[in-house]
């Protein structure tokens, strides 16, 4: 687990070890309402940490649908049902559907509750006192979002699944499509200023310059 602060935000990093997925949780010094962005398979360590920290989450951040970035949903939900679910349109049916959501085909089938909210590329959000943009960011999921936080530092984006540092997410899944997520990145995320600091789904953190230098697959 790991906290950065920008200009009063702060960033946390909270591993969910079975898919070593990475969930967030993002706050602003002096507001107790506070976001989480894709909950995964140990929900109890983000439960654990909000409560440490005296937060109340208002709202679920879904990148996508995939099974290891929902299945967190439901117990975070049963402590805070008021806290909103937010998902690209085209990846609601993955929150109740184990087919599409993958883990019935691994053997785990979970569904979660349905969305709340469904985001469409350029979609503007004020949540807990932070501005975020959306983007559409399809080719490892069809429906696949993005979301952008500008600060008065360093800007923020959390990319989910569609690009890691120095690789991509995988695009052979059912709606998966190579050629659309490497147009969407480029497109998306690479339009991004250069010291844009990327949350991913798995892995390390990076930026966007080091991406648009290094990645080898762009």
């Amino acid at each position: 687990m790991s906290e950065k602060i920008f200009s009063e935000i702060i960033v946390e990093t909270i591993l969910s070890v079975p898919f070593q997925e990475n969930g967030y949780l993002i706050y602003q010094l002096g507001n107790q309402d506070c976001l989480i962005v894709d909950p995964g398979f140990e929900p109890e360590k983000i439960i654990e940490r909000v409560k440490n920290k005296g937060l109340n989450p208002v709202a679920i951040l879904v990148t996508h649908g995939h099974a290891d970035h929902i299945a967190g949903i439901d117990a975070l939900r049963t402590v805070w049902n008021n806290c909103k679910i937010y998902i690209g349109e085209e990846e609601k049916e993955k929150l109740i559907d184990a087919e599409q959501n993958l883990s019935a085909p691994f053997g785990f089938a979970i569904t979660v509750a349905p969305a709340d909210v469904l985001l469409r590329d350029g979609d503007k959000l004020d949540l807990a006192g932070i501005s975020i943009e959306v983007r559409h960011v399809p080719g490892h999921s069809k429906g696949h979002v993005v979301y952008f936080l500008r600060t008065n530092s360093k800007p923020i984006l959390f990319t989910g699944d569609v690009i890691f540092k120095q690789s991509i997410g995988r695009n052979d899944f059912p709606d998966g499509n190579p050629a659309i997520q490497i147009e969407a990145i480029r497109s998306q995320i690479l339009s991004l200023p250069d010291e844009t600091i990327i949350y991913a789904g798995h892995g390390q953190t990076t930026t966007v310059g080091t991406e648009r230098q290094t990645n080898p697959y762009l």
